[in-house]
């Protein structure tokens, strides 16, 4: 009997360490960005900028100091940085609003408390010579890693009309194309001016 009390009390401990593990695993904050959802009637208003605007949501953890979204133009053969915004991360959880035309690009940071706007209004991109243009932008959930740039949005133009159908996860670097603009973000654990 007292060895069935002992085996009881080994494993009524072991449980209790299992149940602890896996509690601490399922209690860390995966960090993501993904589409802001909306009322049918806001989704109504939204389809008047024919997807010029776009709105997402981001999720962080305590790890990350600091984000980047850059924008990135293909020009001439190479992809070059067309301009970035940098600073420090005030809120773990907020939303931006994205506007992307051919000639501009502007973002607004949104949180509890106001939001801020920057803009970008010369992209000095053509798709004038492309067959054709795909547009393609985080659709779900995406993990977000840190000091790694997670594309969020892209515009790609090609000079023939067949083109692969690009995913907005993929590297955006290796695209056959002869036109593009892609925004990314990055979230880093160092603080970033």
């Amino acid at each position: 009997m007292k060895k069935l009390r002992k085996y009881a009390s080994v494993l009524t401990v072991i449980i209790s360490v299992l149940v602890l593990s896996a509690c601490e695993k399922t209690e860390q904050k995966v960090m993501y960005i993904k589409p802001s959802e909306f009322t049918e009637e806001t989704r109504e208003v939204l389809e008047l900028f024919d997807d010029e605007v776009q709105f997402f949501d981001i999720v962080l953890d305590e790890t990350v100091k600091s984000e980047t979204i850059t924008v990135w133009v293909y020009r001439d053969g190479i992809w070059e940085e067309n301009g970035k915004t940098s600073g420090p991360v005030d809120a773990l959880e907020r939303r931006i609003a994205i506007r992307l035309t051919e000639n501009s690009y502007e973002l607004y940071s949104m949180d509890e408390s106001g939001h801020v706007k920057y803009t970008y209004p010369e992209l000095n991109v053509s798709f004038d010579n492309s067959v054709a243009i795909i547009g393609s932008r985080v659709e779900g959930e995406t993990q977000l890693v840190l000091n790694e740039e997670t594309p969020i949005w892209m515009k790609i133009g090609s000079e023939t009309s067949s083109m692969e159908n690009y995913n907005v996860t993929e590297d955006f670097r290796t695209m056959d194309c002869n036109a593009g603009v892609v925004i990314t973000l990055t979230v880093s654990d160092e603080i970033v001016e």
